[in-house]
């Protein structure tokens, strides 16, 4: 996926504040759209696309957790503050910050304005949840070891969102 691209977190991200935290993973992907996107949009293509429908059935069948298309419209035009397993844990009109409580998960979608295309932005963050042997924080083995499917998962959400929006 030549188009997404792995990049630093814009410095508005609300994603950074856990880049700064000592043992946490983060990660952010770029996309470029030739036309004005607003967020409404992006977040409805990208959780509506066929690979996320994918990740929400396996949600609805294992933690009861569904998420219907009108769940997705009502976080994306911010008449919900949860979708499934997520809860916003910060908001604006260019990004959303969602946490999967109790759990190390944060999920980051951005758009910004770039004179005449816009910029998508997709993210993440695992916060440490365990202790290693030397007692320093570290993230949970499924995570360490998930973590090539999770960058080539993520730079594809992007890609099939940034697809959606053409």
């Amino acid at each position: 996926m030549p188009q997404i691209t792995s990049t630093a977190l814009p410095y508005t991200a609300f994603l950074a504040r856990y880049e700064a935290q000592p043992d946490t993973h983060t990660d952010c992907y770029h996309a470029r759209v030739a036309k004005h996107v607003p967020l409404e949009p992006f977040i409805n293509a990208f959780f509506n696309s066929w690979l996320f429908r994918i990740e929400r059935l396996i949600l609805k069948l294992t933690l009861t957790k569904p998420a219907t298309d009108q769940d997705i419209a009502n976080l994306a035009n911010g008449t919900s503050n949860n979708m499934a397993a997520w809860r916003i844990e910060e908001r604006d009109d260019d990004q959303i910050l969602l946490e999967v409580p109790d759990t190390p998960i944060r999920t980051w979608p951005m758009r910004e304005d770039a004179g005449d295309h816009t910029n998508l932005y997709f993210g993440s963050a695992i916060l440490p949840m365990r202790t290693d042997k030397n007692g320093k924080p570290a993230m949970g083995h499924i995570f360490i070891v998930l973590m090539g499917f999770h960058q080539l998962y993520a730079r594809a959400l992007l890609y099939l969102a940034k697809r959606a929006l053409r």
